[in-house]
């Protein structure tokens, strides 16, 4: 018997990714309330809140943009999931949880910060040339300006707080025509710290008085050359500090696709944010127990 062929299957490669989301999760999901976890009819649930959460950022690991493609992949693959309108509704239920145990790993991995950073991002729902005639969320969502890319874009803008590790802290979305100084005060109260880098849209000196003021928080943003004591600010020396958070929106991009997302609900958009961050948040933990930084994740 010994000298017989052993032939030892390989596990899954998606098996095995979403098995270890799990172990991340699993912990952090048993801290829940017991009303939400032993709700009513929750034996009757073939496939476990844990399972629909890991598969969430799975979609996200995996770089898939489309949830149908993603639900068939997993199907082949011999994951048990819901039908496909039920996995959705289930997904879309469980934003509160992944935002619960977002914020409980931040708690966890992140350490005291010398500084973070804050910024804006386009959402763009369909094209500037259709807004006139977009009926994507035509209540909620509008047509802006983003100053960075010179170019007009309708939908939404995704306001971050990056701390100087890479954690995401905070993240709001406000209507394409929103000013990022009528979001900043409200963003870095959730995300408290005496240092905030900005760019130029954030130039405000009503803000930043009253930010120090209130909450003794420094608002640090490039001076305008014809503005007094603008020598005092070395504006090179922000700019090389925050392209971090260019960094970090451009990784966020390729991995959940949140620049065109493709979506028609609100609440999709947001299950595809909250996804986005979490998976964020525990590979920026990896990168940062690799030795490597937790700013320049791919």
């Amino acid at each position: 018997m010994q000298d017989q062929l052993k032939i030892i299957a390989n596990p899954n490669p998606i098996q095995v990714q979403l098995a270890n989301f799990m172990k991340i999760i699993e912990p952090v999901y048993l801290t829940l309330d017991k009303q939400f976890r032993f709700r009513c009819n929750y034996q009757e649930e073939k496939v476990s809140d844990v399972v629909i959460l890991a598969s969430m950022l799975l979609r996200i690991d995996l770089r898939d943009a489309s949830e149908a493609h993603f639900h068939q992949m997993m199907l082949a693959s011999g994951i048990q999931l819901p039908e496909r309108s039920r996995y959705n509704r289930r997904c879309r239920k469980l934003i509160p949880v992944e935002r619960y145990i977002r914020f409980r790993l931040l708690m966890k991995y992140k350490r005291p910060a010398l500084y973070e950073i804050i910024d804006s991002a386009p959402i763009t729902l369909v094209s500037a040339r259709r807004s006139q005639e977009a009926k994507v969320l035509r209540p909620i969502a509008n047509k802006g300006f983003n100053a960075t890319k010179q170019l007009y874009f309708y939908g939404f803008k995704l306001h971050v707080v990056l701390n100087d590790q890479g954690f995401p802290l905070n993240w709001e979305i406000s209507t394409a025509s929103t000013d990022d100084r009528k979001v900043a005060e409200e963003l870095l109260l959730t995300a408290p710290n005496n240092q905030v880098l900005a760019d130029g849209g954030y130039l405000s000196q009503p803000l930043k008085e009253r930010l120090f003021k209130l909450y003794h928080i420094n608002l640090w943003t490039p001076l305008r050359k014809n503005m007094a004591h603008h020598k005092r600010v070395n504006s090179s020396l922000l700019k090389n500090l925050r392209r971090h958070i260019e960094t970090f929106f451009n990784n966020l991009n390729i991995v959940g696709h949140f620049e065109h997302p493709g979506i028609r609900t609100l609440s999709g958009l947001n299950a595809r944010l909250e996804s986005m961050f979490l998976w964020m948040t525990i590979n920026t933990h990896r990168h940062l127990l690799d030795g490597k930084s937790g700013l320049s994740i791919t």
